[in-house]
């Protein structure tokens, strides 16, 4: 199984992933709401979602918002922005999004940020967010392009393998939601209508290599999990090696990044009367 399918390393992130990624993440965000219509009455599924990127986002336009995620750190750290802020129209809750607690036919929109390309069945995902939704709701669901079509992942990558020689280089799997015609495919085996791949990229601009090196370190989860499984000493010596390599292949500062990927979307469609 894929570690990422679990929720260790998530509990593990969350804060960093809060502090950091958040940021990085709104711009997604933005273009996924951008696809939907959501009004003052519009209920609002939020699946994997975080520390609420998207269910924040998504409770200034409608009338009430339902998050889920798994790792119950990352719901910690929503609850805690909640009670903060004082937003009374999200609903939090810990649990398995492949068994969704919600009615059928409950929400106007779903969507899924980066979060249901890792579930360990995505058809069952996808089949609960398609049971929950309203008849002609829609979902957006998002995942990452290629490595190869995304220069900070290439530059985090090359730091990893420079750090860890033994790591291959990273492909495309054509039966992943990197490859499109394979998205739409589930997406639309899942009964999915008027189903769309959409590219969407974000650039983010790099001012310092050491500030880059450590922001991915605290909102990445696979580095997280890296640095914990190894002595102080030898993290150091890691994180030299990765330091060197990046001044190397990113050169003169500052410089920007850009990062990208897919908006599957797709509709419920309406029951013949």
């Amino acid at each position: 199984m894929n570690m990422l399918s679990t929720v260790t390393p998530w509990d593990m992130v969350a804060k960093g992933y809060s502090e950091v990624t958040m940021k990085m993440f709104q711009g997604y965000t933005d273009a996924a709401l951008a696809l939907t219509t959501l009004g003052q009455d519009s209920h609002v599924l939020d699946i994997a979602c975080g520390p609420g990127t998207l269910a924040l986002t998504a409770a200034e336009k409608a009338n009430a918002v339902k998050a889920i995620d798994f790792s119950q750190a990352m719901v910690d750290i929503l609850d805690s922005t909640i009670a903060r802020e004082g937003i009374n129209n999200i609903e939090t809750f810990c649990g398995d999004a492949q068994k969704l607690p919600y009615a059928d036919n409950s929400f106007d929109a779903a969507f899924s940020m980066f979060g249901l390309m890792f579930f360990p069945d995505r058809m069952q995902g996808y089949k609960e967010i398609h049971r929950t939704l309203k008849p002609g709701g829609k979902t957006v669901i998002s995942s990452w392009a290629p490595t190869s079509q995304s220069p900070v992942m290439m530059a985090v990558f090359g730091a990893l393998r420079a750090m860890n020689p033994d790591l291959p280089e990273p492909q495309t799997d054509i039966e992943s939601l990197e490859n499109p015609e394979f998205f739409k495919a589930e997406l639309t085996a899942a009964g999915f209508k008027e189903v769309e791949i959409q590219p969407v990229a974000q650039t983010m601009q790099v001012n310092s290599i050491d500030e880059f090196w450590d922001d991915m370190v605290k909102g990445s989860a696979p580095i997280v999990m890296m640095k914990n499984n190894m002595p102080a000493a030898a993290w150091q010596e890691k994180t030299r090696i990765a330091l060197d390599y990046l001044h190397d292949y990113l050169g003169e500062m500052p410089t920007t990044l850009a990062a990208h990927a897919w908006l599957g979307v797709g509709r419920k469609g309406v029951e013949p009367t």
